[in-house]
């Protein structure tokens, strides 16, 4: 009888043994998340975490004080990032290969999850058109459609997938485009080097696949192969992007960045516009009350986790270009990140060219079309990728 009381003991100093684990971790995490610092910033989310809120009796009643303290204590979680890489990777290793809305891939691929959303895309595209029969004159009209990976990457994909087909999508835009507008999409050019055109863990394309999605745009604007500049690349290592940030994992390959720069083409960028999701480069210097920088790319993004930014610095509404390539047009691009990468091709065959980002091109001075009158714009050029057409809900201020 005494055997079986001592075994009946053991169960209890087990659960004792657990209950003590847990209390230690759960007291333990809370009390190093009150002794530590707030973080300001995350690069593993690119964003500015939520500090402190401020307490009011109006707040408090409107809902908003309980909305920040709640988006307060989920940003500043001690050890955040490492707790969300281990889960992942436990994720992983469990046999689970989406998270996030990110597909785990073949050959070390993240790939983001589509599904399309036909009313979307039809309003996006009757903006697009009805900016483009508003111009008057002759101004032609041309219009780089990205697919995303997974388009191109479609077989990269796990098996059970819900992953929509971009190439329907693709279809239906190019049926719906007005005949003033014409029309590139790449997907074939980039499917025949398919992994060498997007970034494993990050949604854009890289520097080969923007220059084959520009290769292709130059031939449908009738427009010669430029000359007369070297091609150079600066490579940027340890890339880890935004899809990475969704599901951060050990296991992940990292990337290289591909910085291309024409030797011989001088490049002057003003930051008319600083609204944006970055604040305009540290090395700019102020002209006249407009920020100015020579050269496209940005020194502090290269050694951060965000290498993407050292194109231009990030995305704002206005910046104008200005380089000595050798045509002479005003050129205005309406865009989105997907347009940064295809930059030094465009720098290299226009003399002017202005950027908006309808993200943030909003209460301006000037609407668009006034902005086109105004400034003398000879061509008009959209580079976005369709996953953007498929999302974004800006192209109404083109109206």
């Amino acid at each position: 009888m005494a055997k079986k009381g001592k075994n009946r003991s053991l169960p209890q100093t087990g659960n004792i043994v657990t209950a003590a684990v847990f209390l230690t971790l759960v007291f333990g995490f809370s009390l190093a998340g009150l002794i530590s610092p707030d973080r300001q910033f995350s690069e593993m989310e690119n964003r500015t975490l939520q500090q402190t809120p401020e307490f009011s009796a109006e707040r408090l009643k409107d809902g908003s004080f309980t909305g920040d303290i709640e988006q307060y204590m989920s940003d500043q979680i001690f050890l955040k990032d490492q707790l969300v890489t281990l889960k992942t990777g436990a994720d992983r290793l469990l046999g689970k290969n989406y998270l996030n809305g990110v597909y785990f891939a073949d050959n070390g691929f993240y790939i983001q999850n589509y599904s399309e959303n036909t009313a979307l895309v039809d309003k996006n595209i009757g903006c697009l058109n009805s900016f483009a029969e508003s111009l008057e004159g002759d101004i032609p009209v041309s219009f780089l459609l990205a697919p995303n990976a997974s388009c191109v990457l479609r077989d990269h994909l796990p098996s059970k997938n819900i992953c929509g087909d971009q190439m329907g999508t693709i279809a239906r835009i190019k049926s719906m485009l007005s005949d003033r507008i014409g029309f590139a999409c790449p997907a074939e050019a980039l499917k025949a080097e398919a992994e060498d055109c997007y970034y494993r863990t990050d949604h854009h394309w890289t520097a080969h696949g923007a220059q084959l999605g520009y290769s292709q745009l130059r031939q449908t604007m009738g427009l010669p192969a430029v000359t007369g500049f070297t091609r150079t690349v600066e490579k940027l290592p340890d890339f880890y992007g935004t899809l990475y940030s969704k599901a951060p994992s050990a296991l992940a390959k990292s990337d290289t960045i591909q910085l291309v720069t024409y030797e011989g083409n001088d490049i002057t960028v003003k930051y008319v516009s600083r609204n944006g999701d970055h604040t305009p480069p540290a090395e700019c210097t102020e002209t006249d009350g407009v920020l100015v920088k020579q050269g496209l790319f940005a020194e502090a993004p290269r050694a951060s986790k965000d290498k993407y930014a050292a194109i231009m610095g990030g995305n704002f509404a206005l910046c104008e270009i200005e380089t000595n390539a050798p045509s002479d047009e005003r050129v205005l691009v309406l865009k989105d990140s997907y347009a940064n990468a295809v930059l030094p091709e465009l720098c290299a065959q226009f003399g002017h060219i202005s950027l908006i980002d309808l993200r943030y091109y909003h209460m301006e001075d000037e609407t668009v079309s006034e902005y086109v009158k105004s400034h003398g714009i000879d061509r008009v050029i959209y580079i976005y990728n369709v996953d953007f057409i498929n999302s974004d809900n800006n192209f109404v201020w083109l109206e």
